[in-house]
C-alpha cells in the first residue's frame, strides 16, 4: 500500500520514502476480479483525488489551465468508461490499460505545465527525474501500473518542494503539493475495502 507522509524539506529524501513506500505490497480489495482489477481502482482513486483537489484552483485561480485540465478529466472519464466495462467483461483488460495510460500522460501535461509556470530550475527537476528513474528501475517497476501514476504525482510534489515559499509562485507550487496530497488520501482511505465505483466516478470539466 502506498503510505502518506508529511512533506520534507528536501525533494529527494521525500522521492526515496514514496519509493520504499510503494515497493511494499499492496493489501487487494475483498471484490476485486485479479490483481490487476484492484491496481487499476486504485489508479483511479489517485487520479480523481488530485483532479479533484485541482478543479476549483484551477477554475478560480488558474483558468489558464482549463483547457489542460479539461483534457484531463476526458482522459479520466474514458478510462472510468472503459475500466467499468472490464469489471462487466474482463476480456478487455488491454483496453483499460491503454486507457489508463492516456490518462498518465494527460495528467503529465497539466502538471508540467504546472512545472514551466512555476519556473521550476531545471537542473532540480532533471536531477529528481533521474532519481525517480533510479529509484524506479532498483525497484523492478516497469509499465503502466498504480505506481506509475504515484510516481508522476510525487515528482510533481518534489519539484513543487523546491520553489521558494515566499517566492511569487509559492501558490502555484502549494496548489500541486495539495493535489498530491489529496491523491494519496484518497488511496489510502481505501484500502483494503471493497471496489466501489461510486468512489471513483467522472470528474466534471471546467467550464
Amino acid at each position: 500500500m502506498f503510505k502518506t507522509f508529511k512533506w520534507a524539506a528536501v525533494a529527494l529524501p521525500v522521492l526515496s520514502l514514496v519509493f520504499a513506500s510503494a515497493c511494499g505490497s499492496q493489501p487487494s480489495h475483498p471484490n476485486q476480479l485479479n490483481a490487476f482489477d484492484g491496481a487499476t481502482y486504485d489508479t483511479l482513486l489517485l487520479a480523481h483525488g488530485a483532479l479533484g483537489s485541482l478543479q476549483t484552483s484551477v477554475a478560480t485561480s488558474y483558468p489558464k489551465y482549463a483547457p489542460l485540465f479539461n483534457q484531463a478529466s476526458t482522459a479520466y472519464s474514458a478510462a472510468y468508461t472503459s475500466y467499468s466495462a472490464f469489471r462487466l467483461t474482463p476480456s478487455t483488460q488491454a483496453e483499460v490499460s491503454v486507457a489508463i495510460g492516456n490518462l498518465k500522460v494527460a495528467i503529465v501535461a497539466l502538471e508540467n505545465a504546472f512545472q514551466t509556470d512555476m519556473r521550476a530550475s531545471t537542473v532540480a527537476v532533471a536531477e529528481i527525474r533521474a532519481r525517480a528513474k533510479r529509484l524506479r528501475t532498483s525497484a523492478g517497476q516497469a509499465g503502466i501500473s498504480v505506481s506509475d501514476l504515484l510516481t508522476e504525482l510525487e515528482i510533481a510534489a518534489a519539484v513543487a518542494q523546491t520553489i521558494p515559499q515566499a517566492g511569487p509562485y509559492a501558490q502555484l507550487a502549494q496548489i500541486v503539493i495539495q493535489s498530491t496530497s489529496a491523491a494519496l488520501v484518497a488511496e489510502s482511505v481505501a484500502v483494503g475495502q471493497p471496489i466501489d465505483l461510486t468512489q471513483v466516478q467522472p470528474v466534471s470539466a471546467i467550464q
